[in-house]
């Protein structure tokens, strides 16, 4: 009887485990658990989201895994109301996918931790509507198998790619995805000023036009530097202004192989020894949730830290950023975090050594 009692147990907590790791409309995982399915098509449903989040102990981060056939992103819409379906996969988590990855109509991909696709991935819609692939700046997405996120008329998705993406097929239907600047920074020697930077990722990039300005209004290219081109992993970049302004700004501009081009920056840099105090500039200061916001930054002192804090109008704080050892007076820093916002002013608050600067941001 013992025997047969300890039976059912088993079978029961199985069961239980096996339904709490099957994905569902709404399912938060916050422990580890494997799903079940092999050769299965999974499809929860339009609309359904499902998150992969912190477990809350650094020492035993969530890692789940599906053993299926494909597992589809979905949403839906009905005139003006859309509802978008959501897989995401939070920062310090790990979600593996023994099977493929389907993007289909009005479905959203955000990736801040790290995503195993031992499979292809492919999307199959009409036209992008907004960032639907999504890397941020921590994730790590890795597919064993092809990716294509051409759909059906080639015009590719759009997304934010920030992190890693490591493929070890082929690969189509990027071209949307955007070069991602880790930062910009400008140092003064004796006889020259080094403006450096480090892009994240690169598609179908051209060069970057290093421009000049004494008052941000009239610029002039002093410079120019050929691109990666098209790059999954970091790339460092550096030039030299050997004829030096007392007190100049920079900024990048980055042009792809189709004659599009992006800005990035200004960034200020004294060079004949002249103190400033630290400023910052954001860029833009009016944005829609969701978009990238640009943190320029100058009179920091090399070694500190700088931390970044945003307060909503109730004064709750609903963001937090520490940029550790700064090794540069200035920094650009390009930042996303603007989703989790609703609409209205917000407050930043950047605090280095004993300086503090305060600025606003409108968020319509």
């Amino acid at each position: 009887m013992k025997k047969i009692y300890c039976f059912f147990l088993l079978l029961l907590t199985a069961q239980i485990i096996y339904g709490q790791c099957t994905p569902s409309d709404g399912t938060v995982y916050t422990s580890d658990c494997t799903y079940d399915n092999p050769g299965a098509a999974v499809n929860i449903g339009s609309g359904s989201d499902v998150t992969v989040s912190d477990s809350g102990d650094p020492g035993d981060p969530t890692d789940v895994t599906w053993n299926l056939g494909s597992y589809t992103i979905q949403g839906w819409t009905v005139i003006l109301f859309t509802n978008f379906g959501n897989l995401t996969v939070d920062e310090g988590t790990t979600l593996t996918i023994n099977g493929d990855l389907i993007m289909s109509e009005f479905g959203i991909l955000t990736v801040n931790g790290t995503l195993n696709v031992n499979g292809n991935v492919s999307h199959t819609i009409g036209a992008s509507l907004g960032d639907r692939f999504n890397i941020g700046p921590n994730g790590v997405v890795n597919v064993d198998g092809n990716l294509d996120l051409s759909g059906p008329f080639g015009t590719g998705v759009q997304g934010v790619w920030e992190g890693e993406l490591n493929v070890t097929g082929s690969i189509a239907g990027t071209v949307n995805l955007p070069v991602e600047l880790t930062y910009l920074k400008a140092s003064p020697s004796e006889e020259d000023i080094s403006i450096e930077w480090v892009t994240a990722t690169e598609i179908n990039a051209s060069h970057f036009d290093i421009e000049r300005s004494t008052d941000r209004k009239n610029w002039e290219s002093i410079g120019s530097i050929q691109a990666a081109g098209n790059s999954q992993t970091a790339v460092y970049y550096e030039f030299k202004d050997e004829e030096p302004l007392p007190r100049a700004y920079y900024r990048l501009k980055q042009v792809d192989l189709d004659d599009a081009y992006e800005y990035y920056g200004p960034i200020v840099i004294n060079h004949a020894g002249v103190e400033e105090s630290m400023n910052a500039l954001i860029m833009p200061n009016n944005i829609s949730s969701g978009e990238e916001v640009q943190f320029s930054m100058s009179g920091l002192n090399i070694g500190n830290n700088v931390f970044i804090q945003v307060y909503n109008n109730q004064g709750h704080n609903v963001y937090m950023e520490e940029i550790r050892d700064i090794s540069s007076n200035n920094l650009l820093r390009t930042m996303d975090f603007t989703s989790q916002l609703g609409s209205g002013m917000y407050y930043i608050v950047i605090k280095s050594g004993q300086s503090v600067v305060k600025e606003k941001l409108l968020v319509d």
